[in-house]
């Protein structure tokens, strides 16, 4: 071997030693001789731990005295002694090293032909498991050592992952990254989540201390609305039913804030599904008009959908989902609204002709104060999905493509009841 090829492979032996150390540290891994006889089968070294002060060790009885002084440099190092290549590379508690020995082969100049060939072959087989050795295991530890710092910082990507190739294995290496990986992922969330219910505690402390202070003079114009009302000629009677209309709304954005903010259980009652969807349906059609959104509804003729709600704030889910289908088109176009049973549920969707919702929308579709409407809070899709998942159903988003025109779906699941009779609005 020249002094090149010896040059390079205590460089090579360094830099593993270094690489093993570094993610040792970065996992917290016991320093134990499990791990070292663990680290030495799959590196194809001798591996051990050297602990400072430490008066006996299992090292080969030339190394008793180089390996106490190599570690006293606390520096990585890589050095031939005694007929081996050794490796030092200080951890990070200041008192214990990491020790990679590897025995240093003896080589003759052969002159024949027959001795020379086998020696190129095993060359070559050695070449072959070290490219092996790097391309399986440190270049994947060395992966994870850099990325374990990026997957815990707190606001790292939502779609930062490690690569597919290190996942995907079956041994230990693909079962550390997995778990590293899934960590990430559930931290992430949980800092999602934890900041949401910040915002929805600061939500409930605001709406509380409002609600008082807006419903008590949002009654008082109500009720002078309706004294007006009594003496009122035909050319006031607009404004009057105006200034109700706002009311009512005022009234019901302050009770969304409220429910958002301290929901209650719903009280359910026996009731016809059909009749829930015309009620809304009928207050709701002068204002969609008005906003030249054309309202078709689509019910079963013969039979009735019973369920069991808690009609109020079904009928305010139902309102939310029809405006927000009318505001998606500002130049006006068609809403459908459909009803139909299968399975034991009845299944309502509400298609719009506006542009449908945005990739970004879809992921975080009822996810508190996310809003891509100009004005809005972010507070409607979030109150009917939680109106819905509280009485046993569900609420998803799609995209839609009706006749020609691409727009959204909202598909509402709600369990039909058909052991009481419907109680009528």
């Amino acid at each position: 071997m020249t002094a090149r090829q010896q040059s390079r492979s205590l460089l090579e032996l360094k830099k593993l030693s270094s690489t093993n150390a570094s993610f040792i540290d970065q996992m917290r891994l016991p320093k134990s001789r499990e791990l070292a006889k663990k680290l030495s089968s799959i590196l194809d070294v001798g591996v051990g731990f050297y602990f400072k002060n430490e008066s006996s060790a299992n090292w080969p009885a030339s190394l008793q005295e180089v390996i106490p002084q190599l570690a006293a440099q606390q520096q990585s190092t890589a050095v031939r002694a005694h007929g081996y290549a050794i490796a030092i590379t200080p951890l990070a508690d200041g008192s214990t090293s990491l020790i990679l020995i590897r025995k240093t082969p003896t080589w003759f100049p052969y002159l024949f032909g027959e001795a020379l060939i086998p020696a190129i072959v095993f060359a070559l087989a050695c070449a072959l498991l070290a490219a092996l050795i790097a391309r399986d295991i440190v270049r994947p530890l060395t992966t994870l050592a850099e990325r374990l710092p990026q997957l815990n910082r707190e606001k790292s990507e939502p779609k930062a992952t490690l690569p597919i190739i290190i996942t995907q294995r079956r041994d230990e290496i693909g079962t550390l990254a997995r778990t590293m990986q899934q960590n990430s992922q559930d931290l992430r969330r949980e800092q999602l989540l934890r900041q949401q219910s910040e915002r929805l505690a600061t939500l409930g402390r605001i709406a509380t201390s409002l609600a008082h202070e807006i419903k008590n003079p949002v009654a008082a114009i109500g009720l002078h609305a309706d004294l007006l009302a009594q003496q009122a000629n035909a050319n006031d009677a607009e404004s009057i039913s105006l200034i109700r209309e706002e009311v009512d709304r005022i009234t019901d954005l302050v009770n969304q804030w409220l429910y958002v903010a301290r929901s209650t259980p719903a009280r359910k009652e026996a009731h016809d599904l059909c009749l829930l969807i015309n009620n809304v349906a009928r207050r709701l059609r002068p204002v969609l008009e008005h906003a030249h959104a054309k309202l078709i509804i689509d019910l079963p003729k013969l039979e009735p959908a019973p369920v069991q709600v808690d009609a109020p704030r079904i009928e305010q889910s139902l309102r939310n989902l029809l405006l927000n289908a009318a505001q998606a088109m500002p130049e006006g176009g068609e809403v459908l609204v459909q009803l139909s049973t299968a399975q034991g549920k009845a299944i309502l969707t509400i298609e719009d002709q506006g542009t449908g919702f945005s990739e970004d929308a879809l992921q975080h579709f009822g996810e508190a104060f996310f809003s891509e409407k100009e004005g809005g809070m972010g507070i409607g899709l979030t109150l009917a999905c939680e109106v819905i998942q509280a009485h046993g159903g569900s609420l998803q988003a799609e995209k839609s493509k009706r006749d020609s025109h691409s727009g959204a779906r909202i598909t509402l699941t709600l369990p039909l009841d058909t052991s009481v009779t419907t109680k009528p609005k």
